[in-house]
């Protein structure tokens, strides 16, 4: 069995790590399932920002009131493509959204110098013959890795630190372009409602030890893939899993696996 993209990714083994069956359903039968709300906004969130970047690379001026407008667009555009789980109600999201915008437009985005705005790289990791892709964010003009989350609440530092996307990010990066000493940081909007929008900016500095023990994480996850290796995992995210019935129908079966069960 041939990884299902060709390659590899962050949101691959985030997935397969939580739950190798749900991978399954999302990545080799591709089942449709809904989106909460929260993956609805930080959907949107991120196009409209890109859309806000490419003008400023293009020396373009950009006024809030374009933005907001181009947000609202995205937001009933997926709201129509897509089925979504409302844990809020969309006006409440949506207003969200907006004073993230609002705030990111005041308080973050006038600062950054961007040079690329979701930067694709993919490398075959040596020996391996696993292909690793990764979409940054954004890339600023002194080589900067920018990630942007919309969130309810607070992160960590031990959460940045230990975010296993950075380190790809500054692999792909190195690979790509020889290693130029690129800062790494998390912008992080937060708040569970349109009042009180918060702003964390968190730095990651990734080692060598970081890089050679994510390589290993890719290769073993990809490796399972290859071979069919999908079980179901119990944990806290169950009750919440987009295949959750599918799951517990114990009459299905998933052809040509290693193991089904833990």
């Amino acid at each position: 069995m041939p990884l299902p993209r060709e390659y590899i990714s962050h949101n691959q083994i985030r997935i397969y790590s939580d739950c190798p069956i749900k991978y399954y359903y999302a990545y080799i039968e591709e089942i449709p399932h809904p989106i909460n709300d929260k993956i609805l906004l930080g959907q949107v969130f991120h196009s409209t920002i890109e859309h806000y970047f490419l003008k400023r690379i293009d020396r373009i001026q950009v006024e809030p009131q374009e933005v907001i407008d181009v947000f609202n667009q995205q937001f009933d555009s997926l709201q129509d493509e897509k089925s979504i789980v409302w844990k809020d109600k969309p006006q409440e999201t949506r207003e969200r959204g907006i004073a993230f915008l609002r705030f990111f437009l005041s308080q973050i985005g006038p600062a950054i110098k961007p040079l690329k705005v979701e930067e694709e790289l993919m490398v075959e990791i040596p020996e391996t013959g696993i292909k690793l892709k990764g979409i940054i964010d954004l890339v600023e003009e002194d080589f900067s890795i920018t990630d942007f989350k919309t969130s309810t609440a607070r992160w960590t530092g031990a959460r940045a630190r230990n975010s296993l996307q950075m380190v790809i990010y500054k692999y792909l990066f190195d690979q790509t372009y020889g290693g130029v000493g690129s800062t790494l940081r998390f912008e992080i909007l937060y708040s569970k409602n349109a009042a009180g929008i918060k702003h964390q900016s968190l730095k990651v500095s990734p080692t060598g030890e970081d890089i050679t023990q994510m390589l290993k994480v890719v290769t073993h996850v990809a490796d399972n893939i290859v071979r069919g290796v999908f079980y179901r995992r119990e944990n806290y995210s169950c009750p919440y899993c987009e295949y959750r019935e599918l799951c517990r129908n114990k009459s299905v079966t998933v052809p040509g696996v290693v193991a089904l069960s833990d």
